[in-house]
């Protein structure tokens, strides 16, 4: 019995060190088979990317996870590659866990506070990017039309449901938009995959990113770059390859 507690503990203890553990970006395994999941498997909040040389601190980059439904595996190994490739702008990078069981609107008020206190704490920066990703490139969207402080965001939506979302199990309201207002403190970019090229969106009759956005820009992405089709997740690493230059 004793044994089997020191067992429990010493797992336990694991864990909550891992949550806790910082991120170096030279620790970011590239590959799949050997990834942990170790982006996401950690605390709600701001996780400071280390190990970045660090040679501009006027501006950072926040990036911003999708949902993963119950037995994804790799949750966070979309944003390996694309995290080394944004190291590049040598500025800090933050990666923001938050709770995508959450009803969109809790994430994005979630959002909003924890950003205003980033800013406050780092009184350096002059402007940041979010740079949101399938979901999260919901809440970063739906966080350009609350934004109102007199401080500089540049927000990059990347394959995101924008035009509908259903998350009735949970309680929340349907999600249904035709529009979004983006406000004039946010500098956005609708970055759109090929509906017939993404995983996630070519079973559906419609096009979940087809949306008009007022203050705004919309980018089709290619079908194909380097070699490959460019999908959902792909697209991450295609935005942040432009992006890191």
């Amino acid at each position: 019995m004793k044994q089997l507690l020191y067992i429990l503990f010493l797992f336990i203890v694991g864990c909550s060190g891992n949550y806790n553990k910082d991120i170096w970006l030279k620790d970011l395994e590239t590959n799949l088979e050997d990834y942990d999941e170790f982006l996401i498997n950690r605390d709600f909040g701001f996780h400071r990317i280390k190990g970045i040389d660090e040679l501009d601190s006027s501006f950072g980059i926040i990036s911003l996870h999708g949902f993963y439904h119950e037995g994804w595996s790799g949750k966070g190994y979309e944003w390996v590659g694309p995290l080394y490739n944004l190291s590049k702008r040598q500025v800090p990078i933050w990666t923001y866990r938050y709770d995508w069981k959450e009803c969109p609107e809790n994430s994005v008020d979630s959002l909003y506070k924890h950003v205003d206190q980033l800013i406050k704490e780092n009184d350096y920066l002059d402007s940041l990017w979010i740079i949101g990703h399938s979901f999260g490139g919901l809440i970063s969207s739906l966080f350009s039309e609350k934004w109102d402080k007199n401080f500089s965001i540049k927000v990059h939506s990347i394959a995101a449901p924008l035009q509908k979302l259903s998350r009735t199990m949970l309680g929340c309201d349907t999600l249904e938009r035709i529009q979004y207002n983006i406000r004039e403190e946010v500098n956005y970019f609708q970055w759109r995959t090929e509906h017939s090229q993404d995983g996630f969106f070519k079973n559906l009759d419609y096009d979940p990113q087809e949306i008009k956005i007022i203050n705004g820009k919309t980018v089709l992405l290619p079908k194909k770059w380097n070699g490959g089709s460019l999908g959902h997740n792909r697209s991450i690493l295609f935005v942040s390859d432009i992006l890191s230059n």
